[in-house]
């Protein structure tokens, strides 16, 4: 377990404030400071920058805020894992909306039988990295960007990154269509945060186009959502292809091969650096999630 001078450290970095610290660990400020400056001199590290009125923690106290945070996230699942039957243990898992549809039923089956109770949070990958961040969730399923040097992953499939629309729009005689041809469409978008959203950004971006040059953008934060108004023929998306497998195999929507969007991206499950359930994640990840 780590001296109180590190949980102190981890509490500064993350209020940035001597007061605040203070107040929260019912000590006085010079203590505070006191404990800093001695685990400084000891780890031989600036772990603090200080200008009237701004407190900065240097890219070393950086790293070391993320290690302790870490640690103390292992730890107590660690103590978990010792005082629990393996079966009565429980497990909280995320995931991004977009994969959720397609991949977590599949997860959940394969791993029932291992825990008391799952629970399974869908959101996006923003919000989703902050809880592994603060140890609210013990891995998650992830189709967005990451810090891969911050976080243990494995690749559990590649999806391929689609546009899509309702079977009844003209733009569907085309064998292939150019970008610009779809200006004048209505966008159907996740909302700002999503993984798919980014995805989408980054390559309209590639080539001089923002998602305002389209005719109008609709954003809805549920793809069940997007498949059914683009049945109803209200416009065009950018999606996974899992999600609209069933629809475009029944006739309700259909591709459309736009000229230059070439994108395979991975799905990966995601979890905290150095993650003590390791071996769980090896055993989804081998597991059948197609």
């Amino acid at each position: 377990m780590l001296d109180q001078r590190y949980i102190t450290f981890k509490i500064l970095s993350e209020n940035k404030s001597y007061t605040k610290t203070a107040k929260q660990l019912f000590i006085t400020q010079p203590a505070v400071t006191q404990q800093i400056k001695s685990l400084e001199k000891d780890l031989n590290l600036q772990l603090v920058s200080y200008k009237q009125p701004y407190l900065n923690i240097t890219e070393d106290g950086i790293k070391l805020a993320e290690f302790i945070n870490n640690i103390n996230i292992q730890s107590d699942k660690f103590i978990h894992e010792l005082k629990d039957h393996p079966k009565q243990r429980n497990l909280v898992f995320g995931s991004t909306r977009s994969v959720a549809l397609f991949m977590t039923p599949a997860i959940i089956t394969n791993i029932e039988n291992q825990f008391k109770n799952i629970e399974c949070v869908v959101t996006n990958t923003d919000k989703i990295l902050k809880m592994i961040d603060h140890g609210d969730l013990d891995f998650a399923i992830l189709e967005g960007n990451f810090d891969k040097d911050k976080y243990s992953y494995h690749v559990i499939k590649e999806e391929q990154f689609i546009c899509v629309t309702s079977v009844h729009n003209p733009i569907t005689k085309y064998k292939e269509v150019r970008i610009q041809q779809l200006l004048k469409e209505n966008l159907l978008l996740r909302e700002v945060g999503s993984g798919t959203r980014f995805i989408f950004a980054n390559w309209l971006e590639s080539l001089n186009i923002t998602e305002n040059d389209f005719n109008k953008v609709i954003n809805i934060n549920e793809p069940t959502v997007i498949n059914h108004l683009l049945e109803d023929d209200l416009g065009v998306s950018f999606m996974y292809k899992s999600l609209a497998k069933d629809e475009i195999n029944s006739g309700k929507l259909k591709e459309i091969h736009v000229k230059g969007l070439d994108i395979i991206r991975p799905i990966n499950l995601v979890a905290i650096k150095s993650n003590y359930f390791n071996d769980l994640l090896k055993l989804i990840k081998n597991n059948d999630t197609h």
